[in-house]
């Protein structure tokens, strides 16, 4: 029996990724670009979770990447950009076990969904804390403040773990929820954060910021939202931190590649209006150590696709590491 503070075992046959295949030893992180609504998706050996699903064109990008079971799905709060496409990923893939934030909602959509988790057999886990393994990642619930009513402040966080790459993912948490993760959970610096609420200036301090001190924060938001997500002066702030910034309403879906030492790949699908200025997407979490960089023992052409360090990627993707030579290819 699956107890809260116990770590929760999760399977699932191999998935095939058709679009952009996985290497073994390599986890996944995609932010989809579903328009003014989250959905990120986490892969690695095989296993599958899903975090948000707010719009109905991510069950098309499910199938589109072949995903037909997901692990654990997590709903961060109960606002339709999180759970709007729920009902659909429930009906249209094999969900395991069910996360959200315990926190009720008056909407049908929320009514709706609790319905359809409720029909489709997954397992309903509460947001106490606890840590989930998925394939050798692990998933750590950050649980929200107790009592709360709002649903922004009552966002489930998920601190992900893969060896020494480590992302943090915030839902809509506003400062409140910020400091109070600060106060009673152990924030460690991360590579990649998710920055809250599309952007918003309540999802960012400067506490948070100095905290997480990310190489790479990602912004999922709509083209011409009538939010004015992102603010400009939220985007500078993490900026002016070393981050990287990526916006799915510019670069499409951001993919992020990770290795278990801490090195990593940015892809996504369409160019940004940003990305002549951006460095190459490959770091290692602070204070590790850097991986020595070795000369290729192969150089070969990619047979499909296109180079992307040593890797063959899809050539709608966009690269940002140097070509380098793909030493994976097919010959």
């Amino acid at each position: 029996m699956l107890t809260p503070g116990r770590w929760l075992n999760l399977s699932l046959a191999l998935v095939t990724l058709l679009a952009l295949p996985l290497r073994a030893q390599q986890l996944e992180l995609r932010f989809l670009n579903v328009g003014q609504a989250d959905a990120i998706l986490v892969r690695e050996g095989g296993k599958t979770a899903l975090i948000d699903a707010g719009s109905a064109g991510v069950v098309t990008q499910l199938r589109a990447l072949g995903v037909d079971t997901i692990d654990l799905l997590v709903a961060s709060h109960n606002h339709a950009d999180h759970i709007g496409g729920m009902i659909g990923v429930l009906a249209g893939t094999v969900v395991r076990f069910y996360l959200d934030n315990g926190v009720p909602h008056t909407t049908a959509t929320y009514q709706r969904t609790i319905q359809a988790v409720a029909t489709s057999g997954a397992q309903y886990l509460r947001p106490t804390a606890r840590t989930i393994t998925l394939g050798t990642a692990q998933l750590r619930v950050l649980p929200p403040p107790p009592n709360l009513a709002d649903q922004n402040n009552s966002s489930v966080g998920i601190l992900l773990q893969y060896g020494d790459f480590r992302a943090v993912l915030t839902g809509d948490s506003e400062q409140f929820e910020l400091q109070y993760w600060l106060q009673h959970d152990s924030i460690p610096e991360v590579t990649v954060v998710k920055i809250a609420h599309h952007g918003s200036p309540n999802g960012t301090t400067p506490a948070w910021i100095s905290a997480t001190h990310p190489q790479v924060a990602v912004i999922s938001v709509g083209t011409g939202n009538t939010y004015g997500h992102p603010s400009a002066e939220v985007v500078q702030e993490w900026e002016n931190a070393g981050a990287n910034v990526y916006r799915t309403d510019r670069d499409g879906t951001v993919i992020i590649q990770a290795k278990r030492d801490g090195s990593y790949i940015v892809l996504n699908e369409t160019p940004g209006l940003t990305d002549a200025g951006r460095q190459p997407g490959v770091g290692q979490i602070p204070p590790g150590p850097t991986p020595p960089q070795r000369a290729p023992a192969c150089c070969r052409t990619c047979t499909t696709g296109k180079a992307c360090g040593n890797l063959c990627i899809n050539r709608a993707y966009q690269c940002h590491q140097p070509p380098g030579c793909a030493c994976d290819a097919k010959p």
